[in-house]
Formats: C-alpha cells, sequence, structure tokens
C-alpha cells in the first residue's frame, strides 16, 4: 500500500479589511453612498441603515437601527453594502495563516510514523 498522503482546503488568497475590536476601538463611519452609518464605542456597535430601492416600479424604503455588544478581540470585515460586519468565518492575518499552515506538516508525522510500524 503506498504511503497516505495528506490535503488541506487550499488558503484563500483573497484579503479582507477590517478591524481587531478591543475594549477602547472607537470610530464612526459611513459607506461610500452614505446608508450605512455606523459608530463603535464601549464595545457597541451601532448600525443604522436609511436605503430607498426602485426596482421595476417596486418601491421600498429601509431604516433600522441595530446595536451589536462585541466581545474584546473579535474581527469585524467592510463590506461596501453593509459596512463592518461580524464574518462567518474565523478571521486571523496573513502572519498568523503562515504560522498555522507551517505547524500543519508536523501534525502528520506521528500519523505516518504509526503507519509504517503498523504498515
Amino acid at each position: 500500500m503506498e504511503k497516505p498522503e495528506y490535503f488541506v482546503v487550499a488558503p484563500s488568497k483573497k484579503l479582507f479589511g477590517g478591524v481587531r475590536v478591543m475594549k477602547d476601538t472607537e470610530f464612526e463611519t459611513w459607506n461610500d453612498d452614505k446608508s450605512v452609518h455606523q459608530t463603535l464605542k464601549d464595545l457597541k456597535l451601532v448600525t443604522e441603515i436609511t436605503r430607498e430601492q426602485d426596482y421595476k416600479g417596486i418601491k421600498s424604503k429601509e431604516e433600522s437601527k441595530m446595536t451589536t455588544e462585541l466581545p474584546e478581540g473579535i474581527v469585524l470585515i467592510w463590506g461596501e453594502e453593509e459596512g463592518y460586519v461580524v464574518p462567518n468565518y474565523n478571521m486571523v492575518k496573513v502572519d498568523e495563516a503562515i504560522k498555522m499552515l507551517e505547524n500543519t506538516e508536523s501534525i502528520t508525522k506521528p500519523i505516518e510514523e504509526h503507519n509504517q510500524v503498523g504498515g
């Protein structure tokens, strides 16, 4: 039997702009079309959305305000349509990802040695 190989999901090379939130992080920002206004203070992200749309004669108006209490250390990712959002995935900086991938090879060594002995 051939020696097993190990694979991982190819890492994404897409970079996301964002900010790691700490207890003293504060900002006030708007997206380009001014439909989303956000403030962050005391780990509370306030998102206010005001936008109007007309799609094939169907007019709609959105007005909303949402307050999100954030844990310290969370990463927020910037999206032009929605402003800063909590991503669906664990986000790390590029240097952290490189370290994680470099350490992956050492994880498989005991398995390879076990397979050779039990072979």
